[in-house]
């Protein structure tokens, strides 16, 4: 009966959720601009626009207050922004389609994704280790997507040896 069951899993189709190709230009176009704002933000002046009462499913009144589902004042917009922004461009950088999609590419973006989580978390053990007060808070921020850029990276340079390698041959 496991053997059955095992054949049954190795018979069903494969299914790719990946965006298609052209989300990677997209996210990128998205990337550039919405990085820059976020670094000056982060570490130069953090801009308040508008600020505006919002529901919350965890909020803060005031110092050490919190309540749940409630309505609270939200200083300003644009950090929820650029972090729905990164993290949307970053998401469709890391995962578009290759023009020319493979199990041998599919092996490479595991495998790149697998060294960016141990990398990503090991930067976190340090950081916490070794950072502290609001600096801290700024690391924390970076760490959002260090991730995903760890993998980008890890996996175009990879993808590019690939191919190097197997135009060489």
């Amino acid at each position: 009966m496991i053997f059955a069951a095992n054949i049954n899993i190795m018979n069903m189709e494969t299914r790719n959720y990946l965006f298609p190709v052209v989300f990677r230009k997209i996210g990128w176009s998205m990337f550039v601009p919405l990085a820059l704002l976020g670094a000056y933000y982060l570490f130069v002046d953090p801009i308040e626009w508008g600020g505006s009462k919002v529901f919350a499913l965890w909020g803060e009144e005031g110092l050490g207050n919190t309540s749940f589902f409630t309505i609270t004042t939200n200083d300003g917009w644009v950090n929820e922004l650029l972090i729905i922004g990164l993290t949307v461009s970053l998401l469709f950088i890391a995962f578009s389609r290759e023009k020319d999609e493979d199990e041998c590419i599919a092996n490479i973006r595991m495998r790149s994704l697998v060294w960016a989580i141990v990398v990503n978390c090991s930067l976190l053990i340090v950081g916490t280790m070794l950072v502290y007060g609001l600096p801290y808070f700024n690391f924390m921020c970076i760490l959002l997507f260090s991730m995903l850029i760890l993998f980008i990276v890890k996996y175009r340079l990879a993808i590019r040896k690939f191919r190097r390698e197997s135009h060489d041959e």
